[in-house]
């Protein structure tokens, strides 16, 4: 077990843009150490062990996973590889962070959820806008009744990252839109409402099963709803707000990883024309607020973290399981994407 009074050797599974973010915050981050990189290109896992600092550098899982200094795995691969690695990961010994979504499907998380609880290892979906200190206030206001009663939600989450016939984006890799950039809209409609009653959604979906684009509704039983959106490849202004019977709170660009949002409130004229805003440092790339906490409760001996357990973690996959199954359901694939 990983000696509490010693700084937490990191290992880090991909060398994409992710891990580049992440590892920059790593250094940032009291209690971790950047120990080792691995890549199935071992060239590619030299040159980023030499750029970010990484003391070792591995050219396949199981080498990295023989190393005994390694204390934690952060897993930043393509959704199909998450649970495989993640469980030889565990089945290993080693605690793992896994970068969203945990996996490709609610089954496959599962199985991870399985793997910690027989291991004793903790293990987390990097669901880093919910640690996120201007995310967790404007949800804990929220909450306490700083907008009445919440009544709606409106997200969105479109970035053109790519063509629609990207040759990076493919079945195979489970790449999908509503699993890479839906996610965030979806959890901060769960974290506002809850669980909806009835959900419609359609979008675009490729020949080949990968989903470009999708709109989607939640409904309530109290009459609350829920407007969402994603798209990689045309824009669809990446904010949000939280809706109440008394006011409103809106979330700015990128509204995931922002660093302040407005509160719309106490009376018409004051709502209209003087909200008031809240602002929190931004600490590096917005990545250090998780792993400070990761590290610490994998210090403190927890398997799970209290801020995004199994138990919200499994019920945000399932629910984008059913949205997945809606949009193939409502939506003929696109045999041309130009």
């Amino acid at each position: 077990m990983t000696d509490p009074r010693a700084e937490l050797h990191w290992a880090v599974v991909g060398t994409g843009s992710i891990s580049q973010s992440l590892s920059d915050d790593l250094a940032l981050t009291p209690g971790a150490r950047r120990h080792a990189v691995c890549s199935r290109d071992p060239g590619r896992a030299r040159a980023f062990a030499a750029e970010y600092d990484f003391a070792v550098a591995y050219g396949s899982l199981p080498s990295l996973l023989a190393d005994p200094d390694v204390d934690v795995v952060y897993i930043a691969t393509p959704h199909a590889t998450h649970a495989e690695i993640a469980i030889e990961a565990i089945e290993a010994g080693k605690h793992v962070l896994i970068e969203k979504p945990m996996a490709a499907t609610a089954r496959d998380a599962r199985r991870i959820v399985q793997a910690a609880g027989a291991s004793g290892c903790f293990a987390m979906e990097a669901m880093w806008m919910r640690f996120n200190p201007t995310y967790r206030d404007l949800i804990a206001s929220a909450r306490a009744g700083a907008i009445g009663e919440v009544r709606s939600v409106r997200a969105s989450f479109g970035l053109p990252f790519d063509v629609p016939d990207s040759t990076r984006w493919t079945a195979e890799r489970a790449s999908s839109t509503l699993l890479d950039q839906g996610i965030y809209p979806v959890t901060l409609a769960l974290d506002a409402l809850g669980r909806p009653a009835r959900i419609r959604a359609s979008g675009r979906v490729r020949a080949d099963g990968v989903d470009l684009t999708e709109h989607v509704t939640f409904e309530y039983e109290n009459g609350g709803f829920a407007q969402l959106s994603a798209s990689m490849v045309e824009y669809s202004e990446p904010t949000a707000s939280v809706n109440g019977t008394d006011g409103w709170m809106t979330l700015p660009a990128p509204f995931w990883a922002t660093d302040e949002y407005e509160t719309h409130a106490g009376g018409l004229a004051q709502a209209l024309f003087e909200p008031q805003t809240t602002r929190h440092e931004r600490r590096g790339n917005g990545y250090v607020p998780m792993l400070e906490a990761v590290t610490e409760a994998i210090a403190a001996g927890l398997t799970e973290h209290p801020i995004h357990p199994f138990a919200d973690a499994m019920s945000t996959i399932e629910l984008l399981d059913d949205i997945r199954d809606l949009i193939t359901l409502n939506t003929a694939p696109l045999e041309e994407t130009r």
